[in-house]
């Protein structure tokens, strides 16, 4: 797997890895956001979007259901997030941290 940082702050935009016969994009903690491509797309599809998909909705997985929420900070282990759904059962949490998040718990939404 292979960093990909921003030129001018060093900022981590993601990864690329080899997959499938290609180069898989990855966000910051791992996500992989686009399929496996040539690894010049790969790496463009990181400068492009990178942090960008961090800024849209996203969803969670918890007992069952699927929530909507937003990303207040991302890792590479883990991502932050604060729950933005009307239908989340707990009012007394403002944000959470999941650990190692995948497709099967976390993925993105629509605006």
């Amino acid at each position: 797997m292979r960093e990909i940082r921003r030129d001018d702050d060093g900022a981590l935009m993601g990864f690329v890895r080899p997959a499938g016969g290609g180069w898989e994009p990855l966000t910051v903690f791992g996500y992989p956001p686009g399929e496996p491509s040539p690894e010049e797309e790969a790496l463009e599809a990181v400068h492009r979007s990178g942090l960008e998909v961090l800024t849209r909705p996203w969803w969670f997985l918890e007992d069952g259901r699927w929530y909507r929420c937003v990303i207040v900070e991302a890792a590479a282990d883990a991502v932050r997030i604060r729950p933005d759904d009307a239908g989340y059962p707990r009012e007394d949490v403002l944000a959470m941290t999941l650990e190692h998040p995948g497709p099967e718990t976390f993925r993105p939404g629509s605006r």
